[in-house]
């Protein structure tokens, strides 16, 4: 498995169903949505661990803001949020980033806020040197 770093290739946690309400007429109706957010644009939480010149994620990496729920705009079922952050749920069992554990490909990720909407999946590789297999 691919080790996540922010950039140079785009890399994305993918979820579905997340389920938001949409306002119609007759009242709210739960509607399933993709939800994406992109690894390029997460905060980095430790600057000294460097992958492809830029900072290696971890578990403490925060996407602020995700797509594909935007017509949901009375809000996430579970979460009551809409557009929200992104971060990983479990990391690397061996290889710690700055103190807290490597977030790598495949690893689940919450999506939209701490209290989840919806789990997704990293589904993309950010960068092709670091291994981190376990």
């Amino acid at each position: 498995m691919f080790m996540n770093a922010n950039g140079p290739m785009p890399c994305m946690n993918f979820a579905f169903p997340d389920v938001c309400l949409v306002p119609t007429p007759a009242g709210p109706i739960p509607t399933p949505f993709p939800n994406i957010a992109l690894m390029p644009t997460a905060i980095p939480s430790q600057f000294k661990v460097l992958t492809m010149c830029m900072p290696a994620s971890n578990l403490m990496t925060t996407v602020p803001i995700s797509n594909g729920d935007n017509p949901g705009v009375a809000m996430g079922v579970a979460s009551g949020m809409v557009m929200g952050p992104s971060s990983a749920m479990m990391g690397s069992t061996n290889v710690m980033v700055g103190g807290p554990p490597a977030a790598k490909m495949t690893m689940p990720a919450k999506q939209n806020g701490i209290s989840p909407n919806t789990i997704g999946m990293t589904i993309s590789p950010a960068q092709i040197t670091v291994l981190v297999l376990r």
